[in-house]
């Protein structure tokens, strides 16, 4: 018996379902919901395909790239050494007596076409050169000092050549004496370009990067089409990323920071040089004939489903107009909700925080000042003779004066600072996080300049002052109701002596101590 019954109330329960899912409202757009999902999973799908595809080649050329222009470089670099080695070796064996001379007359040297080879004394001047020098005295560079304390293969950064205007970088040897001592330096200097004429605007692209970039984070040269950069400074982690340097490391996207542009970069530390060459691949150029693809694609999509949306349009009108009446009933429920809140914790003809949040605020203050170990200061401002332009303007222009004082103690405050409007002319600011000695003093003086500058009220010029009583935690109370009785008491003095002044309750005896 029990079980007929289950099974009775299922089949009702059943046929309410079924009969419920069978209105227009739901029906029509379950199935639109349905068939849009198909043919955007579809899309979405083969374009992620053709990405990825893209993406893998991009990656390789990345890859290969940075390989052959790493084979070009280590070779042009080891020529470079070789040259200043045997250099050092004929300048320092006297196996020469002129060895540039010689050396060149025996084809021992690299054309002076690419590299210009130089001899310098030990007081920096260039003594010997395979061209006419580009500076007579060399001692003031860099890699010159190098050489003086250590004997290594110095590499500068690049230099414009007076005479060409080219950028040159110089690499250079240390060269000793028979008893060890500073005989002076050998170079080679080589247009900074040279490193990165193999660019190819065919693979690289018009916003390509081919690099080479010192281990010190600065790009000894940068070519990215036509534009040749040298002497950039980059962060070399966001540049080459920790393993991006392995031969088998992936090519890393990411944005690069000299000029915004997101690239593929690939990245090789060349063995025995403190140098990175460094390539990136653009990958709008790159996945450029991907992205016209994906813009074909799902324009079909778009029109596919918008002939779809339009099919079910009236179907589902009655279910749209419902969904937004309900969406209008519980925006306007929550906003009416917001404004009760908002009416709760404000004044509403200043706007600002009345004297219940007052309480909550400075309850928190008093938790995190005695916390945090910090002072906090509550300031208590009544208006002088208000009470006069009530009685002579009427309650109108008192509404509108108060509503100006509002505005003119919120632009004497921090951010971190709070102005409250407890009634009718009495305000009070709460100032938190007190760093600087006598930073209320200098608030109310503040308060007091502004509040004294005139009032247009009703077509006339009125002038108003105020009086301030000021009390600090935890000089003058551990609690609220301690702090704020202490500040209302020194605002109360304040306006005994003459009023438009400030006193501080703990000080209120001494008139200098402001």
């Amino acid at each position: 018996m029990h079980l007929r019954d289950a099974l009775k109330s299922s089949g009702i329960s059943f046929r309410l379902l079924f009969a419920r899912a069978s209105e227009q409202y739901i029906l029509f757009p379950a199935f639109a919901v349905i068939v849009l999902g198909v043919i955007w999973w579809t899309t979405m799908n083969l374009i992620e395909v053709k990405r990825s595809g893209a993406v893998r080649t991009t990656a390789a050329l990345s890859r290969e790239l940075v390989e052959t222009y790493e084979a070009r470089a280590v070779r042009a670099l080891r020529e470079i050494d070789q040259t200043l080695k045997l250099v050092k070796y004929a300048y320092e064996h006297k196996v020469e007596r002129d060895a540039l001379t010689e050396l060149k007359a025996r084809a021992l040297l690299p054309a002076d076409i690419v590299y210009v080879v130089s001899i310098a004394n030990p007081q920096g001047y260039v003594v010997a050169s395979t061209r006419s020098p580009e500076a007579a005295n060399i001692a003031d560079q860099e890699y010159f000092q190098t050489q003086m304390h250590r004997d290594i293969l110095a590499i500068s950064r690049a230099q414009k050549s007076p005479a060409s205007g080219e950028w040159k970088l110089q690499f250079s040897r240390r060269l000793n004496a028979a008893d060890g001592t500073f005989a002076g330096v050998v170079v080679v200097a080589v247009d900074a370009d040279f490193f990165v004429s193999g660019y190819e605007p065919s693979k690289l692209g018009k916003h390509g990067m081919l690099g080479m970039l010192g281990t010190d984070g600065v790009f000894l040269v940068r070519r990215t089409g036509n534009t040749l950069s040298v002497g950039d400074a980059v962060d070399y982690a966001t540049v080459v990323v920790p393993g991006a340097d392995q031969p088998d490391a992936e090519a890393a996207v990411s944005v690069n920071p000299w000029d915004g542009v997101r690239r593929y970069m690939s990245a090789r530390r060349l063995f025995d040089f403190p140098l990175t060459i460094v390539v990136g691949l653009s990958e709008d150029e790159q996945l450029a004939e991907v992205h016209r693809k994906m813009r074909a694609y799902l324009l079909r999509a778009s029109v596919g489903s918008v002939l779809l949306l339009l099919l079910f349009a009236m179907l589902c009108r009655m279910s749209w107009q419902l969904a937004q009446a309900k969406r209008r009933a519980i925006e306007a429920q929550a906003a009416y909700a917001k404004q009760i809140e908002h009416l709760a914790y404000h004044d509403s003809l200043t706007t600002l925080p009345n004297r219940s949040m007052f309480s909550t605020f400075l309850k928190q203050g008093i938790n995190q000042a005695r916390r945090h170990n910090n002072q906090l200061a509550v300031l208590f401002l009544d208006l002088d003779h208000f009470k006069e332009i009530n009685d002579t303007l009427g309650h109108e222009a008192g509404d509108q004066l108060l509503q100006e004082v509002a505005t003119r103690l919120k632009s004497c405050l921090r951010d971190s600072d709070t102005v409250f409007r407890l009634g009718g002319d009495e305000f009070v600011v709460l100032l938190l996080e007190l760093h600087e000695e006598k930073y209320e003093a200098a608030v109310a003086e503040k308060i007091l300049s502004a509040i004294a500058q005139p009032f247009i009220l009703q077509g006339q010029e009125f002038s108003v002052t105020a009086s301030i009583g000021i009390s600090t935690y935890p000089q003058d109370g551990m609690d609220e109701q301690t702090l704020t009785k202490h500040a209302d008491m020194a605002m109360y003095q304040a306006k005994e002596k003459g009023k438009n002044n400030f006193q501080f309750y703990s000080e209120k005896s001494n008139p200098d101590s402001f």
